[in-house]
């Protein structure tokens, strides 16, 4: 089925097995295309953009994902947690002679928010989205790692530094896509190597620089066999100052543009189109995705079960629809960080709570409407009332509007994906926030006077304040930071931190799909002249890479 987006206007096709999961989960058919569908999830979700302002109940100063000043009470995350307050004294009656979404705009201006979203984590006060960390600093969309600054989604990771997309790895600087790797800098796309300098697509390999599309490889240049005497020297050569990594970056993307890439970053996937998938099965539009069966239009995505329209879900979701940001939670709809839930709908930070409706900050709790609490007979006459008055006004079945967020479309992840101008934002009905972060200005040392070896900075470094050289921002260096730079023989940044991270994610493809044909031409293939295989990939047209089906890309590395 066709249908005309009715915010971008673009056409976009609704498969049949699509009709089936919206019925199996009782929602109408989507108004939106998938893409306008993931931005406004996505402009509920501010991971980076960071704001001091004091706690509203302990009025202690803390870091937070909201501005001084917002209509809403923020507490920090000891109040927000503790039983000094509750989510009930807001609860309101529903009023049947009001839109619900109004009713539900009040509710929001009037609960607290939390500052920034921690679980289970220890000494990581400036990470947000994250759990179960340790002693981490700026990481963001992650869990589960040790020691690492300056990140966004590593996994199960320890000691690793502006580095984004890294499961399962250690020591490893301003790495991209990798994969159970040690001691890795200035690589992208690689597996369970060790001691690479500027590589791409390895897997099982060790001690390589400059290398590309290499299996089970060791003491490597240029994908050619070195001695270790040599790929020492080459090591100590590259490393040897700021300004000859800046060459060897160079270097390497020249090398990177002739190299080969199979059509999707895919690892034992099953009928699924996408890209950076690792064992998905039945779906479409799969991005960054691990662990999925028969589930659709995911990105950030672990372990879901029969799931539609969904980012950043993890621990077995399952039957969600229309969700951002969830935990362990099932048979839920158009919500935004409900944990450990079952059968929610048009909430907001729900946690181990069932059959919640339009409910903000509950935890615990059962058949619940706008934070009042019913009688389970009392909610389900209720809430098929919202219901029908909800499909009525045009309201039911789809996200949030953009203006009911928190936050302005340019703090958000909505942005990074699907950039818009202000004047665009403001037009498809998004905030947008004016108030910069951080300070300009300030600088102590200038972009000339930064070192160029790490041998030459002493400890009084971190007394000094930097300018970023892309946006004139002021950074420091912390200690654990300075420290890793030290073992590594890393020179100092001269960016910082948000310049950095757009950096990574400029070398990763977009959350778009083109149809193409391989472009193998190999006659030693099981084709004859050109393979005549046609995909969906993220390497739009006009890339320079050799893009190949998966049978020609395995015939040339494997």
């Amino acid at each position: 089925m066709k249908k005309v987006c009715t915010t971008c206007s673009n056409e976009f096709t609704i498969r049949p097995e699509d009709e089936v999961f919206y019925t199996q989960v009782d929602a109408p058919l989507p108004k939106l295309c998938p893409d306008c569908r993931m931005a406004r999830r996505l402009a509920y979700r501010n991971e980076r953009t960071l704001y001091k302002r004091p706690c509203d109940l302990c009025q202690k100063d803390s870091i937070s994902l909201y501005p001084a000043g917002t209509a809403f009470p923020v507490y920090c995350h000891t109040c927000w947690w503790s039983d000094k307050w509750d989510p009930r004294e807001h609860a309101m009656d529903y009023d049947e002679n009001q839109p619900f979404l109004e009713q539900f705009r009040k509710l929001q201006s009037k609960v607290p928010r939390i500052a920034l979203l921690v679980i289970d984590s220890v000494r990581c006060d400036y990470t947000n989205n994250a759990a179960d960390n340790k002693d981490c600093y700026l990481i963001f969309a992650s869990e589960q790692n040790e020691d690492s600054m300056y990140s966004r989604l590593i996994m199960r990771s320890k000691q690793v530094c502006d580095c984004a997309f890294v499961y399962d790895s250690e020591l490893s600087y301003e790495c991209v896509d990798c994969r159970q790797c040690f001691k890795c800098l200035y690589s992208e796309q690689c597996q369970s190597s060790t001691d690479l300098l500027f590589c791409f697509d390895l897997r099982d390999s060790q001690n390589c620089i400059f290398c590309t599309n290499g299996r089970h490889m060791n003491y490597s240049i240029f994908n050619q066999k070195c001695t270790k005497e040599e790929y020492e020297q080459k090591k100590a050569e590259i490393l040897s100052s700021y300004e000859s990594i800046e060459q060897a970056k160079a270097e390497y993307s020249k090398l990177k543009a002739q190299s080969i890439v199979k059509y999707a970053t895919a690892t034992k996937c099953n009928n699924a189109t996408g890209d950076y998938m690792f064992n998905c099965h039945e779906g479409v539009r799969l991005f960054d995705a691990s662990d999925t069966k028969n589930s659709s239009y995911m990105a950030d995505s672990e372990q879901p079960i029969d799931c539609q329209d969904c980012n950043n879900v993890y621990y077995k979701p399952e039957l969600c629809y229309d969700m951002m940001g969830i935990l362990q939670t099932s048979k839920s709809k158009h919500s935004i960080y409900v944990m450990y839930s079952n059968e929610c709908e048009y909430s907001d930070s729900c946690y181990n709570s069932t059959a919640c409706f339009g409910c903000i900050r509950l935890n615990q709790a059962k058949y619940s409407i706008l934070n009042k609490a019913y009688t389970k007979e009392e909610y389900d006459v209720l809430k098929q009332k919202i219901v029908a008055s909800m499909v009525a006004d045009g309201t039911y079945g789809t996200f949030f509007p953009g203006d009911m967020s928190p936050h302005g479309y340019n703090e958000t992840v909505a942005m990074e994906h699907f950039p818009l101008s202000k004047e665009e934002a403001l037009a498809r009905g998004f905030r947008w926030q004016d108030i910069s972060t951080g300070t300009f200005g300030k600088e102590t040392v200038p972009l000339t006077g930064m070192p160029q070896t790490i041998a030459e900075v002493s400890d009084e470094i971190l007394k000094s304040i930097f300018a970023c050289e892309d946006c004139g921002k002021n950074f420091r260096v912390t200690s654990s930071e300075l420290q890793f730079y030290r073992r590594l023989g890393l020179p100092l940044p001269r960016k910082d931190f948000e310049c950095r991270h757009q950096a990574r994610m400029s070398k990763r493809n977009p959350r778009k799909l083109w149809s193409r044909t391989c472009m193998c031409d190999k006659t030693n293939h099981t084709h004859e002249g050109e393979c005549p295989n046609v995909f969906d990939t993220a390497y739009a047209p006009e890339r320079v890479e050799r893009v190949y089906c998966e049978a020609c890309y395995q015939a040339e590395i494997a």
